[in-house]
């Protein structure tokens, strides 16, 4: 067995009803919070169950909502340079992915100082500021992740702060939040959930303990994506926040792979959201990657629940593909060729930035320039 690591500083509070326990993990973190969310959520009112607490309990703390669904890092520097103006001392992140990452970063130039641009390499000095994290949605994992995914306003291209230092403190796991979450984004998080799930077990990067925690992921989601869309009972919106927890903190100890590379390439150069811009690929990269990975996938399609008695490892991953292709199509998430801000003269641009991803030399089989622009064009021109 090859050596490993797996960091998860973290404290997961998971349960119905646990959003009341916020203000004692808030009062242990300073005197004035920040909340770190994005208008569509403080429309809906959601945010509202959280300030309730924070009311009742006395607690002092500011809103930052100037957040766009990829961060970028205009925003998150301007939202660092209020909460030092206003001697915050700890952040509450309420939403998806866009609202932890950007908390994160906010978090990382409170302590670090600098611009976005001065921590991509995995350098922070000093642990980002206190944050706690409340997911709103099925899908990132972000709240227990070690990475704030940016989009560099200069490149049209999406950077990262990483590293240990990068790291939540509370992660509240409250699936009451996602009772009322439209079936449109409980679709595609859930989708991105199911993703990082399996990137993280077909991987080059893959540990024990990862596979573990990504395995039982894909059982969950399969278990539980569709009735959480269709009906959101608790049950199933229960397991569908654990388990994107769980895939979070598998890939984010072992890696992703070329799906990600893509949807990084899309959401950066055409702000398509990342949950869907995963979901769009899931499929299509991986029947590219089975070859490289047959038992893994093989291992997947079981995990899914396709039955794959009699059926040889290749046939078994090909079987697991249909069916994650089937969920998406189920569940309305669209195809790349639908998709109108798509146009075939960027796709050699997509390529070089999905070739050089880091996430690409983690995928099962290795992926050139030309095989990304070869996929794009397979997908913009199927039938």
């Amino acid at each position: 067995m090859e050596e490993f690591t797996f960091f998860t500083p973290t404290k997961i509070i998971f349960g119905r009803g646990t959003l009341e326990m916020l203000p004692e993990e808030a009062k242990a973190l300073g005197g004035k919070g920040l909340i770190v969310t994005d208008k569509g959520l403080l429309s809906t009112g959601l945010v509202d169950q959280v300030t309730r607490e924070l009311d009742e309990a006395g607690l002092t703390y500011l809103i930052w909502s100037d957040i766009v669904p990829n961060p970028r890092d205009v925003d998150i520097e301007r939202g660092a340079a209020y909460a030092m103006e206003k001697e915050i001392d700890y952040l509450i992140a309420i939403g998806g992915g866009s609202a932890m990452d950007t908390a994160k970063a906010i978090g990382a130039l409170m302590t670090n100082g600098g611009k976005c641009e001065d921590w991509y390499e995995g350098n922070l000095k000093e642990p980002i500021a206190p944050l706690i994290c409340i997911p709103t949605t099925c899908g990132t994992g972000s709240e227990v992740t070690h990475e704030s995914i940016v989009n560099n306003t200069k490149t049209l291209e999406k950077d990262c702060i990483w590293g240990p230092m990068n790291s939540v403190k509370v992660a509240i796991l409250d699936s009451t939040v996602m009772d009322h979450l439209p079936a449109k984004i409980l679709a595609s998080t859930g989708m991105d959930a199911l993703t990082h799930a399996v990137e993280a077990y077909v991987c080059k990067a893959a540990n024990p303990v990862t596979d573990a925690l990504a395995i039982q992921a894909i059982r969950m989601i399969a278990q539980n994506l569709p009735e959480a869309v269709s009906n959101h009972t608790p049950e199933a919106l229960d397991a569908m926040l654990v388990a994107s927890t769980m895939a979070g903190m598998a890939f984010g100890n072992s890696d992703v792979a070329s799906v990600h590379s893509i949807s990084e390439a899309l959401g950066g150069y055409y702000d398509i959201p990342h949950g869907v811009a995963n979901a769009m690929m899931l499929s299509a990269v991986s029947r590219l990657s089975i070859s490289g990975a047959p038992q893994r996938y093989a291992q997947v399609a079981a995990a899914l629940g396709v039955q794959t008695a009699g059926m040889d490892d290749i046939q078994a991953a090909n079987a697991g593909v249909d069916y994650m292709q089937k969920l998406a199509d189920d569940l309305g998430i669209p195809h790349f060729k639908d998709m109108e801000i798509v146009n075939p003269k960027d796709f050699d641009r997509l390529a070089e930035t999905a070739a050089a991803a880091s996430e690409t030399e983690d995928n099962p089989v290795m992926m050139s320039k030309g095989d990304f622009v070869a996929l794009f064009e397979q997908l913009y021109n199927e039938k």
